[in-house]
């Protein structure tokens, strides 16, 4: 076994367990369950307890959340009650309302000087948290830059406070990144602090919500590795550390079926039966066009019913609205994904009966027996890296200097093969694999004479946030034209790209967005290309291009106004390489 250990820190150097263990006692004595009005209205104390009492009743009451993603209280607070009160009239409900926050949460305010800032909410006091559950009785739920950030500690005793009771998410430590701030020995032990406070109130049923697709399962090829990656996290954070850990998953699982398959497995490896906090959706199939959406959102919500209908795991499913691919949903928008849910909730039942369940459970046996395998072999695989593995910090630390490349080539599960895609052919290729290269290959055959056509030409290609499925494709295509690529990975600051510049002598740099900072980084960008006196570079974005400028609250669409500074902002996959040559 060869692997390359990219330490971030010297993990070796954490305090040991009992003195982190004195110092979450201090902090868990700081904070005391909030009441939110939808605990109030249904008699418990949190979230997970009231997904208990529908799990064990007998009665199949299929939750429904919906994110909300707007960048100030008052906007999000008027749309959590128009959601909630139109769905009302249309004889329709809502159990949970995600919040997104902006990323910014995800550090402490001394290192936010500098960083740009997206289209999430950001609170500046426990007084502003506390709203959070207070408008609707509708229970609000915190996942993304909460725990697994810079700042999660601080957030989620503010969320708990607040009666949020179900809050992520520690895969985000994987993948997240602030460009700039190195702070992961601080980051790491943030993290076990924040988990060890919601470990206090797991006999209540607090959650500590993981998105599996967030992190590592996001980047796995194998689906039974990704079964196995869940057991590795719910080994640190529940066995080590008492948190109960409720995995979601959702985003890049386009077959229906094998959404409940998985669901089924990652169960079976719950032996605490801590509820799923949601299914999300698939947000891989959904483009700009809304009629296409529309059928995917159907086929997804169907198979997450069904799921659940069969074995309540407490998962609420999740109708993404047709438009999100695009911009901000509505609050039409939102009422319409859930009324077209509703009609699911009642079709279901009706393509259940003549489903082969043998068939579905043989699938569901398999993966939990080689994400047990994967699991066991991590584990021997870090001990003899000589990772103290009763130590949560050292794992966590471990494995990120590993990477989910070399956790698949070295640890996972399938047959060994030279040729395939990290060594091994998938028991399971992940959803998103298979249909990354379905997407590719549709593209790549509209290209008329691909083959060498940039050759000799040097590309600097990367994210400004943490998704790379679309960076990936045109990655591929530029290999396929014959040209060299730089890829410097996701969350990468206009600095790192300056310096891959003047670095490889590139004169093309491509940069994917979603995170709503495309206008602010590509001017940012092309001032420091100014700066630096690099002429004759051309940028070329694609993504979602939007932002809130001006404090208009909704991001809008910045395609013209990136145009209008010279970046290039077509967004078509199938004419990269004729402008990328115009470009030259």
């Amino acid at each position: 076994m060869e692997i390359k250990m990219k330490k971030r820190f010297e993990y070796k150097n954490l305090p040991d367990m009992q003195t982190i263990r004195s110092e979450i006692k201090k902090l868990q004595d700081q904070v005391e369950l909030g009441q939110t009005l939808f605990c109030k209205e249904h008699g418990v104390k949190t979230e997970g307890e009231y997904k208990k009492k529908m799990m064990n009743s007998g009665h199949r009451h299929i939750m429904k959340h919906t994110h909300i993603g707007y960048n100030t209280w008052d906007t999000t607070k008027k749309c959590v009650e128009e959601v909630y009160s139109q769905l009302q009239e249309r004889g329709s409900y809502i159990d949970r309302f995600g919040f997104c926050l902006d990323n910014l949460m995800g550090m402490p305010e001394k290192w936010r000087a500098g960083q740009l800032q997206g289209t999430g909410l950001i609170f500046k006091n426990e007084e502003e948290w506390k709203q959070i559950g207070q408008i609707v009785p509708v229970q609000p739920h915190c996942g993304d830059m909460m725990i697994g950030t810079l700042n999660g500690l601080e957030n989620a005793m503010n969320a708990l406070r607040a009666g949020v009771t179900t809050i992520g998410n520690p895969s985000h430590y994987y993948t997240y990144e602030w460009p700039g701030i190195d702070e992961e020995e601080y980051r790491v032990m943030d993290i076990i602090k924040a988990v060890g406070v919601m470990a206090k109130f797991k006999e209540d049923g607090a959650i500590i919500h993981s998105n599996l697709d967030d992190g590592y399962g996001g980047q796995l090829h194998d689906i039974a590795n990704l079964v196995g990656w869940a057991r590795v996290e719910r080994y640190y954070i529940e066995d080590l550390l008492g948190g109960g850990l409720g995995h979601c998953f959702g985003n890049l699982f386009s077959h229906p079926i094998m959404r409940i398959i998985f669901n089924l497995a990652v169960w079976e490896m719950n032996p605490n039966h801590i509820p799923g906090s949601m299914i999300y959706g698939n947000t891989t199939e959904y483009g700009f066009d809304f009629e296409q959406n529309c059928g995917a959102l159907a086929s997804f919500i169907t198979g997450d019913i069904i799921g659940q209908n069969r074995l309540a795991t407490g998962h609420a499913v999740v109708p993404i609205p047709v438009s999100e691919a695009a911009r901000i949903p509505t609050v039409e928008e939102i009422v319409q994904a859930h009324m077209i849910a509703d009609k699911m909730i009642k079709k279901a039942p009706c393509y259940a009966e003549y489903l082969d369940w043998d068939k579905i459970i043989a699938e569901k046996d398999l993966l939990v027996a080689c994400g047990n395998l994967f699991f066991e072999r991590v584990m021997n695989g870090l001990d003899s890296l000589g990772v103290d593995t009763e130590h949560p910090g050292e794992i966590m630390g471990a494995i990120k200097a590993i990477g989910p490349a070399q956790l698949e080539e070295n640890f996972g599960v399938g047959k060994a093969d030279k040729m395939a895609l990290r060594g091994r052919i998938p028991v399971r290729p992940t959803n998103s694999v298979s249909d990354l290269k379905r997407q590719e290959h549709s593209i790549i055959v509209q290209i008329p004479g691909l083959e060498k056509s940039l050759e000799g030409v040097k590309v600097v290609i990367c994210t400004t946030d943490v998704h790379e499925f679309g960076k990936q494709i045109i990655k591929d295509i530029l290999i396929e034209a014959g040209a060299t690529v730089f890829d410097l990975g996701t969350s990468i600051g206009t600095a790192e790209v300056l310096d891959a510049v003047i670095e490889t002598e590139c004169k093309v740099v491509l940069v994917s967005t979603y995170n709503g900072i495309a206008y602010s980084y590509g001017k940012e960008l092309l001032e420091g290309l100014e700066k630096r006196k690099l002429d004759g570079v051309s940028v070329i974005m694609g993504g979602l291009l939007n932002e809130d400028l001006d404090g208009d609250e909704l991001a809008e669409d910045v395609s013209d106004k990136l145009k209008e500074m010279g970046i290039h902002a077509d967004n078509k996959a199938e004419e990269i390489i004729d402008v990328i040559k115009a470009c030259l």
